[in-house]
């Protein structure tokens, strides 16, 4: 008897010490999505974070100035346990309304405050049945992929401050464990709109678990005004729509940002959101559709709206997959756009003026710029009544540049390089071939490089050295460059090689699937090789406690003469690193 007697006591002192072990225990916070992904400045709005690992007591910080965040619920789908016992006492709950229905009319304006005497009385909340019917809409609906990794999800009040600069910022999820990995969030100028979805707060007038019959209703997106902002996210086999009216004449830019924003789904494939776009008219015919925009996954569609009306946009995944985590965003209006810059960079502390190409920028668009003195690749940006178009990449380095000069059509017209240069080219027609002629030191490494698609370029490059003779010594059509981001076709060019004897030589740029045009631009950079290295730390991040300890990798890849063989036998996808344990 005195065992039973303080069993429920040393119970309890079992649950609070295998609580304290699971806290310490417990994981740092991984974010899969935040939706919508972004906001317009001087606005507050709700977002939801899915991750998980998440706490009652999260915190949100986003980087940069002007962002507040406060997390207004946390949720996590119960276990089936749980789940039953909720299902249990609702049936109960479900029994007694039907009795007092049966018994005595109730008053329409006293059903609902009778249902929640009833929950209260069975120590039920609509937040316990809102996740009980997630629960039953995550296992019971065959089109729907069960990822644990979403399966919380914390609702966050975002204010967006006047202040606040527009572009890409990184959200993170704070917890006593740790904090989570980043997770992009765009501050944007543009109005906002959200695809209908049903409310997210459970309402016992739509819902009232299984006590009243409710009809479902098919949610329509109401037409929206541009300029605007779409957000949305694609559920399994789903298909997205808005309308917009516009009138004749309107040069309509629609740009889609999915995988721009979750640039890997672990166990999607391909990995990522490879979303489709499309644009119907008022008869509900396709005017215009894309699937992509260059090397870039996330879809660009250019339209010049032939006469006034309605327009529909329609957005859906390549295979129709879906998942909470399928986020997008869509700008949309006659917005300004970059398809190219010209040239591609400056040597560094240099003062240029450049040429800005693309849609809705008016007359040709040049701007006055100064170079960092610090060397990399930028983002630039132009801005037009007040709204900024997309970023393209700037290229700045030490070395001097200079432009490609015509003709230079084969070894006779070959333009003269004198290395360490950059040499800013175009592939202006198909087939177009460029040569250089370079003269340096004889039985000495030499490094030829392009600079395109790690630029924005479309340009595919493939690279050619031949001798004073003509006879070739070295070929190579795509490099891997680690450090390169998102690039998923690493389509840079890059040759170390031995020149000659006589120290000259002659390099060849061509396009390995013959695209030409304004937007058509490279960098050749041509230097002597010298033994260097960089360095690529994984994790990215680390998660520890003051006082503990945490593994990571550094990686130091080498380039320079190591790289000579591999480099000239054309094996693009070479690299050379040492791994070291800290």
């Amino acid at each position: 008897m005195k065992l039973n007697a303080h069993f429920p006591r040393l119970y309890g002192l079992a649950a609070m010490v295998g609580m304290a072990i699971s806290a310490q225990a417990q994981p740092a916070p991984r974010i899969g999505f935040v939706y919508p992904a972004g906001g317009q400045i001087s606005t507050s709005f709700e977002v939801i974070i899915g991750g998980q690992y998440l706490d009652e007591e999260s915190q949100v910080i986003v980087s940069g100035e002007g962002i507040t965040a406060k997390v207004l619920e946390h949720d996590k789908i119960p276990a089936a346990q749980v789940v039953d016992d909720y299902r249990d006492r609702l049936r109960e709950v479900q029994g007694k309304f039907r009795e007092m229905k049966r018994g005595d009319k109730l008053p329409a304006d006293q059903v609902l405050a009778t249902i929640r005497r009833l929950l209260r009385e069975a120590d039920l909340t609509e937040k316990n049945l809102r996740l009980m019917a997630e629960y039953d809409r995550r296992r019971n609906d065959p089109k729907q992929q069960l990822n644990n990794q979403i399966g919380e999800s914390v609702r966050v009040k975002i204010t967006v401050a006047e202040v606040a600069t527009p572009g890409i910022r990184h959200l993170r999820v704070h917890t006593p464990s740790g904090l989570s990995n980043p997770m992009r969030f765009v501050v944007g100028q543009l109005p906002e709109a959200r695809e209908a979805e049903p409310p997210p707060e459970f309402d016992l007038e739509h819902y009232r678990g299984g006590m009243d019959a409710v009809k479902q209703q098919k949610l329509v997106t109401p037409p929206v005004s541009l300029p605007v902002t779409l957000n949305g996210r694609i559920m399994p086999g789903e298909v997205d729509e808005f309308t917009f009216k516009a009138n004749k004449d309107q040069r309509v830019v629609l740009a889609m940002h999915a995988r721009s924003l979750i640039p890997y789904l672990a166990d999607a494939v391909p990995g990522w959101f490879q979303s489709i776009v499309s644009l119907h008219n008022e008869e509900g015919y396709e005017v215009a559709y894309s699937d992509g925009y260059r090397f870039d996954p996330d879809p660009v569609l250019f339209y010049k709206i032939p006469a006034d009306g309605l327009y529909h946009i329609r957005v859906h995944d390549s295979i129709y997959r879906g998942r909470d985590d399928f986020v997008y965003r869509i700008t949309v209006g006659e917005l300004p756009f970059l398809t190219g810059i010209s040239p591609l960079g400056a040597t560094a502390g240099e003062k240029i003026e450049i040429t800005f190409q693309g849609g809705n920028l008016g007359t040709e668009f040049k701007q006055k710029y100064e170079a960092p003195a610090q060397a990399g690749i930028t983002l630039l940006h132009a801005t037009v009544g007040g709204l900024r178009s997309n970023s393209i990449p700037f290229h700045i380095d030490t070395v001097s540049q200079e432009c490609e000069r015509e003709p230079n059509a084969g070894l006779g017209s070959a333009q003269e390089l004198k290395p360490p240069v950059i040499v800013n080219g175009r592939i202006e027609t198909t087939g177009d071939a460029d040569f250089y002629h370079v003269k340096g030191r004889g039985n000495h490494e030499m490094i030829f490089e392009i600079f395109a698609r790690r630029l924005g370029s479309p340009v595919d490059a493939s690279l050619t050295v031949f001798d004073n003779d003509g006879n070739q010594i070295a070929f190579n059509d795509d490099h891997e460059d680690l450090a390169s981001g998102l690039t998923t076709h690493h389509a840079d060019s890059r040759i170390s090689v031995k020149l000659p004897a006589d120290g000259q030589a002659f390099v060849r740029v061509t396009d390995t699937q013959s695209q030409s045009g304004i937007t058509n631009a490279y960098q050749l950079k041509v230097h002597v090789a010298e033994p260097s290295f960089s360095l690529r730390v994984t994790p990215s991040s680390l998660n520890t406690r003051p006082g503990g300890s945490a593994k990571l990798t550094v990686h130091a890849l080498r380039s320079g003469q190591k790289c000579r063989r591999a480099c000239r036998q054309g094996r693009g996808r070479h690299r050379h690193y040492r791994a070291l344990r800290w």
